[in-house]
């Protein structure tokens, strides 16, 4: 390596240990991958002897890596006794035997990974098993440790068995981890149903579940904080749409619903706005407020100092 570059490397080594000694070993780690493709590889290995010499789960990992290099250098019987030394030492993680029985199935020594893989499964915690019934287990890591496994009893001629069958692959559910990662569409239009400010201590005493607070000054602050989040986040237009308990009681005995029902008041402001009784927000700075006071918008909800949220 040019002696810049090694210069530039010890220098980012020296700092991000300085910023984030927490995370010293993994840094080293890092590091000593880097030096490892620069060709420094007596660099390499002391940087990981030093991890490894700290212990920990970061050790079990670093001896992996110190194994990874020292095949990678011919040097075949340091590397075993890496990986010997760590399965003598029996840390508690199933990351190093997870590591190891990758690099051994890289090698081509299917046996030997199987065996590792076999004690990376039986150190999965209960909680990381238990990870893998939720929407995205196939995603977890107890699910990549146990796919491993299986991909070596396969290479094996191996048949099935009951863990192999409970591994769940990203084309079983291909179709839910893309709609996982497909941003949401911004609505053009949000229609906001709103008790306006002096109907709101009438609503809150009708229906305390449904409207919780009766301080109109929060109830509207927080109204507006949501409006122009959604104004900032690409929607269009937001109509707001007041309701009166009147208005809402009315409706509910006219059409046997319950006011407390989500469609019932959905119901009621589209029969609102088809009435023309819908408001667009934000109205011009000199116009009557959205919220129903009788003060412009730009010296109520407006104002730029409004304590919204």
């Amino acid at each position: 390596m040019k002696t810049g570059k090694a210069a530039d490397l010890t220098a980012r080594l020296e700092a991000d240990l300085a910023r984030y000694p927490e995370e010293r070993a993994q840094i080293l780690i890092e590091a000593a991958e880097e030096w490892r493709e620069a060709g420094e590889h007596d660099r390499a290995i002391a940087l990981l002897d030093q991890v490894v010499a700290e212990g920990g789960e970061e050790g079990g990992e670093a001896r992996v890596a110190l194994a990874d290099l020292l095949f990678g250098l011919d040097r075949v019987e340091e590397a075993q006794a890496q990986l010997d030394t760590l399965r003598r030492e029996r840390p508690p993680s199933a990351s190093p035997y997870h590591l190891a029985a990758e690099l051994l199935e890289e090698r081509g020594a299917l046996d030997e990974s199987l065996t590792w893989f076999t004690m990376a499964v039986s150190r999965l915690t209960e909680e990381e098993l238990a990870q893998r019934d939720g929407e995205f287990g196939f995603a977890t890591y107890a699910n990549n440790v146990l796919a491993g496994r299986r991909r070596v009893r396969q290479a094996l001629a191996m048949p099935p068995d009951e863990l192999d069958e409970s591994v769940e692959s990203l084309a079983d559910h291909a179709e839910d981890f893309t709609r996982a990662l497909t941003p949401r569409a911004v609505p053009q239009e949000a229609r906001v149903l709103f008790w306006p400010r002096d109907e709101i201590a009438r609503a809150h005493t009708t229906w305390p579940r449904l409207v919780q607070h009766s301080d109109a000054d929060r109830v509207m602050a927080e109204r507006e904080a949501a409006n122009r989040e959604l104004s900032e986040t690409g929607t269009a237009r937001i109509t707001m749409v007041p309701l009166t308990t009147t208005k809402l009681l009315e409706f509910a005995a006219r059409t046997g619903g319950d006011p407390a029902d989500e469609d019932t008041r959905l119901a009621c402001l589209n029969e609102i706005v088809e009435e023309g009784g819908a408001v667009a927000w934000p109205p011009a700075r000199n116009e009557r407020c959205w919220c129903g006071s009788t003060v412009k918008y730009k010296k109520c909800c407006g104002r730029p100092n409004h304590p919204v949220g």
